[in-house]
C-alpha cells in the first residue's frame, strides 16, 4: 500500500509519499481501504514528536486517527463484519498500529462501527475523534441532561460543535462561546445564547443567562482560554476539560480550586476502548438529522502537510478530509 511516511519526527516536510507493506489483521481486527481520512489538531502534534511521553515512535511510522471506507479483509473471530461493508473508525493509532494516513488500516473491533448509507465517507471521516471526545465530554464526564444550563466553550470548532449538538440532543439549554464572525453558524446548530468572545466578558455573560450558576462547562479550547471557569458552575457542578495534550497549566492546581468553591473539576481524554458504543450513538444520531458533521474542506492526502499547517495556524471552518480513494 502507499501512505505518508514518516522516518523522523518534524515538520511538514517529513511526511513522504512512499511504499509499505499492507497491514494484516489480527484476531478480532478488520483491514479496512480507506476512502476519506480527516486531520485533527492532534496530528499536526504527533508529526511533531509532541505526543512522545503517551507512546514510543516506532520508523517508519504512518499517522493518522480518524478513517471511512470499506472492510477489506476480516481477522481470526470476526463474524458481525463482511468484506465491503461500509465502516468509520478512529483507528488503533499509536498502540503498535500504524494510523489512517494510508490506503489501508488494520484495527480491532472496538474502534469501528458501521457507516450507514446517508453519511458519506467524506462525512463519516470527520466524525471519530472529534464525536467521541465531544460525546465522552458531554455524557460521560459533564453528565449533561435534560433542563441543565451549560456552556459549551469553543463551539465553533469542530468538537465543540459536536459536544453543543449531543447537549442539546440530551434536553439542555447551551450557552455557546465562538467569535462574532461564527456566531450564526453556532446558532444554526441548536444553541440558546451565544457570546462573541473578542468582544464581550464571557463570565459577565453567563451570570446575566445563568445567575444560579451552570450546571455543566464543556471547555472544548482549554489551555487557560477560559481563566477560572470553575467560578461560572454552580454548587455541585461540574467543569469539563478537553486537553489540548502539549500544555494544559496547572492541573492539578486546578482541580484543588475547583474543588474549594464545591465544583468538580475533569479532564476528558477519548477513550478507544468504548468507541463502538459510543460512535453507534453518533452515527445515529447524524442518521436522524439530530446532528450536522462539521462543514469539510478536501484535499487529497499527498497534501496531508499542508493540511497540517492549515490546521495549525487555525485557518480552517470546521474539519480538513483528505481523500484516499473513491469507493
Amino acid at each position: 500500500m502507499y501512505a505518508m511516511v514518516m522516518n523522523a519526527v518534524g515538520g511538514p516536510e517529513v511526511l513522504q509519499w512512499a511504499e509499505l507493506p499492507t497491514p494484516e489483521p489480527g484476531p478480532n481486527e478488520l483491514l479496512i481501504r480507506i476512502a476519506s481520512v480527516s486531520v485533527n489538531p492532534a496530528d499536526w502534534k504527533d508529526r511533531e514528536g509532541h505526543l512522545s511521553r503517551y507512546y514510543t515512535y516506532q520508523f517508519p511510522y504512518v499517522i493518522g486517527m480518524d478513517a471511512a471506507g470499506v472492510v477489506a479483509k476480516v481477522g481470526a473471530g470476526v463474524t458481525d463484519y463482511q468484506v465491503g461493508d461500509r465502516v468509520l473508525t478512529c483507528s488503533y493509532h499509536g498502540k503498535g498500529r500504524w494510523g489512517s494516513y494510508a490506503e489501508y488500516v488494520a484495527t480491532p473491533l472496538q474502534t469501528v462501527a458501521r457507516l450507514p448509507p446517508s453519511i458519506t465517507f467524506d462525512q463519516g471521516a470527520t466524525v471519530p475523534i472529534a464525536g467521541l471526545t465531544a460525546w465522552q465530554a458531554v455524557v460521560d464526564k459533564g453528565q449533561v441532561g435534560a433542563g441543565q444550563r451549560i456552556l459549551v466553550h469553543g463551539a465553533s470548532g469542530a468538537v465543540g460543535s459536536f459536544a453543543l449538538q449531543f447537549a442539546k440532543s440530551r434536553g439542555a439549554l447551551v450557552a455557546a462561546t465562538s467569535s462574532g464572525a461564527k456566531a450564526d453558524y453556532v446558532r444554526g446548530l441548536g444553541a440558546d445564547f451565544v457570546i462573541d468572545y473578542k468582544t464581550r466578558n464571557i463570565a459577565d455573560e453567563i451570570r446575566r443567562w445563568a445567575p444560579q450558576g451552570l450546571d455543566s462547562v464543556i471547555d472544548c479550547v482549554s489551555c487557560g482560554s477560559l481563566p477560572d471557569g470553575f467560578e461560572l458552575v454552580r454548587a455541585g457542578g461540574i467543569l469539563v476539560s478537553i486537553p489540548t495534550l502539549v500544555g494544559d497549566g496547572d492541573v492539578e492546581g486546578d482541580r484543588q480550586r475547583a474543588a474549594a468553591r464545591g465544583v468538580s473539576k475533569v479532564f476528558s481524554v477519548m477513550n478507544d476502548e468504548v468507541a463502538f458504543r459510543d460512535l453507534v450513538s453518533i452515527t445515529a444520531l447524524i442518521e436522524q438529522g439530530k446532528v450536522k458533521t462539521p462543514p469539510l474542506t478536501a484535499m487529497p492526502l499527498q497534501r496531508a502537510g499542508e493540511a497540517h499547517t492549515l490546521v495549525k495556524e487555525g485557518r480552517v471552518h470546521g474539519k480538513i478530509v483528505l481523500k484516499v480513494a473513491e469507493l
